[in-house]
């Protein structure tokens, strides 16, 4: 006898659930950003991807010398990153736009808080220049009341002896020079905690740099104990910034990268 219904014994064809958010990742485009930017020296970026691994390696190079991490934080804002799995970060599209304005904006600030410093403090010798002016315009004034009180005696022929000046005028000087085309550090020297500024010029022909300038206390590892840069650029130029240094000693340390040529001068106001 033939059976034409189904065999129930027969095996089944296996059916196929798509994941609810299939070429989506987990992992949030903010959370990668925010601790690419202020974090990525350390790998903390990659240690939220799940990249233990490249982590590790970013976190004992110090961020690759700031060039990974700069890297890193331009590949994130492209929207170039994935999570462990290979999948793309979740909001990039709704945020990527506030994440590139945000990043700008503190770059921008940065550089133009530190010009309008360094350039606040070179006025400062303007004041003391037209003091000592004063001075010497007054000498002559009080002079002339004892000169008349004098007349009529052999003494009073005698011209006045000009009045000393009490105070030196000040100027910039130099603390010390690094100059280079590639990484290079300065043995310890000492600041008198007054008024003192980083004067730079970076040259070359790319169109992406890497430049950071250290200023840190005497027996500081920037490897492993980590630093905050003093100056950072994206692009060859010259200038100069405040620095706000209590007295001590100091090394400078400059880390470039796609520069021809460097120089960076610490100077105090003496």
């Amino acid at each position: 006898m033939s059976h034409t219904g189904t065999n129930p014994h027969a095996p089944q064809p296996a059916q196929y659930f798509p994941p609810a958010s299939a070429g989506m990742g987990q992992k949030s485009f903010v959370a990668t950003w925010l601790l690419a930017l202020f974090l990525g020296i350390f790998g903390v970026d990659r240690f939220y991807l799940g990249k233990v691994g490249t982590g590790v390696l970013k976190l004992v190079t110090f961020g690759g010398l700031g060039v990974w991490a700069l890297v890193d934080l331009i590949i994130v804002l492209a929207g170039k990153t994935r999570d462990k799995r290979g999948l793309p970060l979740a909001g990039y599209a709704k945020h990527k736009v506030v994440a590139w304005i945000v990043t700008a904006v503190l770059i921008v600030f940065s550089g133009v808080s530190g010009g309008a410093a360094g350039g606040s403090a070179g006025q400062v010798a303007a004041p003391v220049a037209a003091d000592s002016a004063a001075q010497e315009q007054a000498a002559p004034e009080a002079a002339e009341p004892e000169a008349a009180e004098a007349a009529g005696t052999p003494e009073a022929a005698e011209p006045a002896a000009p009045a000393e000046h009490v105070e030196a005028e000040q100027e910039w000087t130099e603390v010390v020079t690094l100059s280079g085309s590639a990484n290079s550090a300065s043995q310890t020297f000492e600041l008198a905690g007054g008024q003192t500024r980083l004067v730079y010029s970076f040259e070359g022909s790319q169109d992406f740099v890497v430049v950071a300038a250290y200023l840190e206390e005497a027996g500081t590892d920037l490897n492993k104990d980590g630093g905050i840069p003093l100056l950072m650029l994206d692009k060859p130029e010259s200038g100069e910034t405040a620095v706000h240094k209590s007295a001590g000693e100091y090394f400078l340390d400059v880390r470039a990268a796609n520069i021809d040529s460097w120089t960076v001068t610490i100077e105090e106001m003496k």
